[in-house]
């Protein structure tokens, strides 16, 4: 009688956690959304300014046609770093010959790395895989076996690494360059008794920041970067042509400085 008990206890426990268990098993979304925020970071510490002003032909060439996986969008990264150029007031060119200076761009890693653990008993995939480790794998049942879990925790990580110069397209002198710059994201989603996911992505270190303190340093964009290079903004110096004199220079927009950027004497 107590082990016929002991057994209706074990299945009521089982059909419990079973219960509402419904766990999204694809993750391409945030995959896609850890990698591209890493690219946001990395290009939003990029500073263009001693080109500011200058004719520029950005070559691509080791940028098209490059393959970093399924969530290597390159041409993203390129189109961030024309945003970021075109913020601070290059001068891009469809064509080298019209241009001054010429910019090489290229990527190092664009990728995400994915953790996952499950607390309570795998299914039949994730027990196979796990037995693999074992000196003598142990055969799992060929009916398909429920995941039992009390909660289950999964750690998606991108990072994104970009360097780029320029050079004179006369000469070929060296006139600028931005150094590797490295960003890096991360999204953690929880399950507890099938219920979520439940998201938390690290904050950046200014998030603490009241929003009257980060509305009074909105004027100095360099203290944020990340966050002058996400907002909208518009750029007065295109839309009112006519208030620039033809013996005066059109000045450009407030300008995100990078965090480690080195000063640069401006080109000639």
């Amino acid at each position: 009688m107590v082990e016929r008990m002991g057994v209706v206890v074990c299945l009521a426990v089982a059909a419990a956690l079973g219960t509402g268990c419904g766990i999204n098993k694809s993750r391409l979304a945030t995959e896609q959304l850890v990698v591209s925020d890493a690219v946001d970071k990395a290009v939003a510490t990029i500073d263009f300014s001693a080109l500011s002003g200058k004719k520029i032909y950005f070559d691509t060439q080791y940028l098209d046609g490059v393959n970093m996986g399924p969530n290597g969008n390159v041409k993203y990264v390129i189109s961030s770093l024309r945003q970021q150029m075109m913020a601070y007031d290059l001068r891009l060119q469809e064509k080298a010959e019209t241009a001054d200076y010429v910019i090489e761009g290229r990527v190092g890693v664009l990728a995400n790395d994915g953790y996952e653990v499950t607390y309570g008993i795998p299914g039949n995939a994730a027990a196979a895989s796990a037995t693999v480790l074992l000196a003598t794998p142990v055969p799992v049942p060929a009916p398909g076996m429920p995941e039992l879990s009390l909660g289950r925790r999964n750690h998606q990580a991108g990072t994104a690494k970009v360097g780029l110069f320029a050079y004179d397209r006369v000469t070929r002198e060296p006139v600028w360059q931005a150094g590797v710059k490295r960003g890096a994201s991360d999204m953690r989603d929880t399950w507890f008794l099938g219920l979520g996911p439940y998201h938390y992505r690290t904050p950046p270190k200014n998030a603490m920041w009241s929003s009257r303190r980060t509305a009074a340093r909105s004027a100095n964009q360099g203290e944020d970067p990340l966050g002058a290079y996400s907002s909208a903004i518009t750029f007065e110096r295109a839309m009112q042509p006519s208030a620039v004199t033809p013996t005066e220079t059109a000045q450009p927009a407030v300008l995100p400085t990078g965090a480690n950027s080195t000063p640069m004497k401006s080109m000639p």
